[in-house]
């Protein structure tokens, strides 16, 4: 299994990384090619499906949440998401923290151990290579677009 892990700042709060983060319908509107389908609100136990395809060819994501903690105080967020797939197997660690007494930044660190069904472990470097680059691209902008809640009100 590859394993790699993304670390960015944010100009935001812990609170609204965290919203910004784990908002899915965020994710089908900055991950190209990818749609979401999912309950309203994450909790511990949730299950939601991304689809990605180009056309008609594609795969499904399926995943679920086993760990749910949003940030507070002095307490970093905590989720782990279990993707279950066929085609992408793994896990997903989502730390959030506030690194200073700034009220206006947090850390976001993405940790993930991701497997591709028929690719050999010898590929596992080039595996996390690549999926670091495109984890590390859809976090920043997750991070950095408006959100949507805050544009409907």
């Amino acid at each position: 299994m590859a394993h790699f892990n993304v670390t960015r700042s944010a100009p935001v709060s812990a609170a609204q990384a965290w919203e910004r983060v784990l908002d899915l319908r965020a994710h089908g509107e900055v991950i190209p090619f990818t749609t979401v389908r999912a309950a309203a609100g994450l909790t511990r136990g949730s299950r939601f499906v991304a689809r990605t395809a180009v056309g008609r060819v594609g795969f499904d994501d399926p995943m679920v949440v086993e760990a749910f903690r949003p940030p507070l105080a002095d307490v970093p967020g905590f989720a782990r998401i279990r993707k279950e797939g066929r085609v992408i197997r793994g896990r997903i660690d989502l730390v959030i923290t506030c690194p200073s007494a700034q009220a206006g930044c947090s850390s976001v660190t993405w940790i993930q151990e991701i497997s591709v069904y028929g690719v050999p472990r010898l590929l596992d470097p080039i595996v996390a290579a690549g999926a670091r680059a495109a984890y590390g691209w859809g976090l920043g902008r997750l991070l950095t677009r408006p959100l949507l809640r805050a544009i409907e009100r």
